[in-house]
């Protein structure tokens, strides 16, 4: 490959066997220290050159990487660094078992600085935050294990080579120490590795301190839970107040039934239930709890009577409880169904020719990518002692980045739906969130994450907490959520709220009407820390209203938004008006001013409300007992300024009697820069046809570092007159783009001030 020609398709061809007196790395002039450096850089970061300069293989729209050939590291037999990484990928490739692999295969290396941030092709947490980068040495291989004559082009793959925590050190300080990852533990090895997180946490973390913990470790046990003290399981009803240590679970139901408990079956659950018809994942997490030392455990399928419309409303009242309250939080994070379960043999997934597409896409945007198939790759996670390296017990593994990835991307949770099932779903975001400290038995490793520090057991992670979403630190940490308490800023609070409503936005639910009451746990934790009284409105907090009435769906105009489908009964100005999730989720943007890391690219970002808009009234009809839960309708009444819009025919005329009597009126093409984002599909062919009219709601400013260049964005809502006179509906969100100097042309300052009842 050369600089500025993409061919990633094409094999390339062996070098030709270098003569030592002649030009090439044993050329003129030759040493062993010049070639180790030239070569493996001595496996000492400062000689590796800065990533995006001197590449030897660039690749478009990737990090610049420095590759290595098997070949180069072969020659530097008087190399000890050369020697370790040849007899380090031989020891990997002779273990795969493919056809193509083996100690002859030819390969690749790029040596990986972690604290470099072009280093590698990994989201932004991956990169000296919250990783220990003085751990495992990272190493990109590329290949063709197949070994197949005409392949297009090589593999990509991420490893990792360490020694094991506690042993002797390596002669190379970039090969620091990593933990041990069985490949297939049982239930009593799993709890030996969390029996010391527990302990640790139970005795050096203040954030972890459950509410309501007695001395001697005991909480306050939920209205049902099941008994293992004996052989077979028995559900109990607790008497209020009752004490003791007990695990939830956070699964998946998934397609196949579930064992449940209802009005018919709770005498039998009572009596006893056999731990071996029991659905797998059940059995492995009762198995590591008994292991623990945990005498009950809290699974909601069976401590909820299913088909019971008024106990599945008391329950899912006190779900926070449930969660704040338990020693344990097990998470089935690999498993997508019930039956699937969560101790066995452990995999590493990976599309290995991925790199491939992004380079080809980047570099040419109308390349076929047809024609590039995904190469889905599973290997089992283990790994190699490394062969003459007996002195300090040197080992080789694929890189187990998945599992982390996992947990700290929640915006691309899609990306690792495969091997992280659990994290899609809705109701689990809650558990997670709520609980002081979960345990996620993802498809490679296990993962510990409580309120003041997330660990894993390949030891990647380090004692601190990891910020936000992968890419752009977006999404919401489970430390802001603990530390709510500390947080005196109702501002800070109310933006954190939009942003866990953003990260919702994008997960699954199996009935769409769960959304809300999958977020009443957090809703009532986040009551403890607003106002006395600050209502909650369908998603939306009364002290902030007219601001939370600015939220878009992100979808593209042609998909109808998010989904395309509104739920009934629920109020349009309301989030919670659409469904979400689905197969190709778009997400909720809201929140702009206390993402402070936005700051990168955007500048600063505030919010001014429009002195002219206020809210009348407030309302919401609520199904149940739960006020966080259900609605099933909802009304507000605002004051501000409006104008009538003509979306299509300019000779088309409003309505008579008018819906807005004596509202300002204007083309489409006369409003400067307006973007109307509409929250479906449908809402936007119906506006074609019709005048719509725009509520002025407040100002997004966005300050860059030059003050001249600050965006100045007016914005509000999209209404609709509804079929009941004087009513009307939100049907989208509008933002108009302007500059300062634009200021005196925004129609807001000629429109006169109405008042409208939304529903």
């Amino acid at each position: 490959m050369t600089r500025g020609v993409f061919k990633p398709f094409t094999r390339h061809k062996k070098p030709g066997k270098q003569n030592p007196g002649g030009k090439g790395i044993l050329g003129s002039g030759y040493s062993p220290r010049q070639a180790s450096r030239s070569t493996c850089f001595d496996l000492g970061f400062k000689y590796v050159p800065p990533t995006h300069t001197n590449a030897n293989t660039p690749s478009p729209g990737l990090a610049a990487k420095h590759w290595i050939s098997s070949l180069d590291l072969t020659w530097n037999v008087s190399c000890k660094s050369c020697c370790f990484l040849k007899k380090a990928f031989d020891t990997l490739t002779a273990s795969w078992g493919l056809p193509g692999a083996g100690r002859d295969m030819p390969y690749k290396i790029a040596i990986v600085d972690r604290d470099d941030p072009g280093a590698i092709d990994m989201p932004a947490p991956m990169k000296g935050q919250g990783f220990d980068t003085a751990r495992s040495l990272m190493v990109v291989l590329r290949c063709s294990p197949d070994g197949v004559e005409g392949d297009d082009y090589d593999e990509e793959f991420e490893v990792e080579i360490y020694t094991p925590l506690g042993g002797p050190a390596a002669d190379w300080s970039t090969v620091g120490a990593a933990g041990k990852v069985p490949t297939n533990p049982g239930a009593e090895e799993c709890a030996a590795i969390v029996k010391h997180w527990i302990d640790d946490c139970d005795q050096n973390h203040r954030l972890c301190r459950r509410p309501g913990t007695s001395n001697d470790g005991m909480d306050t046990l939920p209205r049902r839970v099941l008994d293992l003290s004996e052989g077979d399981i028995r559900l109990i009803e607790t008497i209020p107040g009752q004490q003791g240590r007990y695990v939830t679970l956070s699964h998946c139901w998934g397609k196949e039934q579930l064992l449940t408990t209802t009005r018919d079956t709770i005498a039998s659950r009572m009596d006893r239930i056999c731990l071996s018809n029991m659905p797998r994942t059940f059995q492995d997490s009762i198995q590591i709890t008994r292991a623990l030392g945990i005498r009950f455990i809290w699974i909601d399928s069976l401590c909820i009577i299913q088909g019971d419309k008024q106990d599945w409303e008391e329950q899912s009242a006190s779900m926070a409880d449930k969660y704040v309250r338990c020693c344990l939080n097990i998470a089935a994070t690999r498993a997508a169904g019930g039956h699937e379960g969560v101790l066995k043999p452990r995999h590493i997934r990976k599309d290995t020719t991925e790199w491939a597409r992004t380079v080809a896409t980047r570099t040419d945007a109308s390349y076929d990518t047809s024609q590039l198939i995904p190469k889905l790759r599973e290997f089992e996670v283990k790994s190699f002692k490394i062969s003459g390296e007996d002195q300090h017990d040197a080992r080789i593994r694929l890189a187990l980045w998945s599992s982390h990835e996992a947990l700290q991307t929640s915006r691309q949770i899609r990306l690792h739906k495969d091997v992280a099932p659990l994290l899609s779903r809705t109701w689990v975001y809650q558990e997670r969130s709520l609980s002081f400290r979960t345990l996620h038995l993802h498809s490679s490793e296990a993962i510990w994450i409580c309120n003041e520090m997330q660990r894993c057991e390949c030891a990647a992670f380090n004692a601190n907490p990891m910020p936000g979403d992968g890419l752009s630190e977006l999404s919401t940490t489970k430390a802001q959520i603990a530390k709510l308490a500390q947080t005196n800023d109702t501002k800070a609070l109310h933006g954190l709220w939009r942003t866990i409503v953003e990260d919702i936005s994008i997960l699954d639910l199996t009935f769409e009407s769960d959304r809300l009451p999958a977020l009443s746990g957090l809703a009532y934790k986040f009551s403890e820390y607003f106002p006395k009284n600050e209502r909650y409105l369908t998603g939306l907090w009364e002290g902030d209203l007219l601001r939370d009435l600015l939220w878009k769906a992100t979808g593209r105009q042609q998909t109808g938004g998010p989904t395309g489908v509104r739920i009934p009964n629920a109020p349009s100005w309301s989030w919670a008006s659409l469904a979400w999730g689905g197969d190709h989720p778009s997400g909720l943007d809201w929140e702009y001013e206390t993402k402070q890391n936005l700051e990168r690219w955007m500048g600063t970002v505030r919010y001014e409300q429009d002195s002219r808009a206020k809210v009348i009234s407030a309302s919401v009809e609520i199904q149940g007992k739960n006020k966080y839960g259900t609605v099933t309708g909802g009304s507000i009444i605002v004051e501000g300024a409006i104008c009538g819009v003509i979306m299509g025919d300019e000779n088309a005329q409003e309505p008579s009697p008018a819906p807005i009597p004596k509202a300002l009126i204007l083309l489409i093409q006369d409003v400067h820069n307006v973007h109307l984002h509409f929250d479906t599909s449908d809402s936007r062919g119906k506006s074609l046809a019709c005048i719509v009219y725009l509520l002025f709601v407040g100002y997004f400013i966005e300050n860059s570092d030059d003050p001249d260049e600050a965006e100045f964005q007016p914005c509000g809502l999209i209404l609709t007159p509804t079929s009941v006179e004087g009513k009307f509906e939100r049907i989208g969100r509008w933002t108009q783009y302007m500059q300062w100097f634009y200021k005196q042309d925004i129609w807001t300052e000629k429109a006169d001030v109405h008042r409208v009842e939304i529903v």
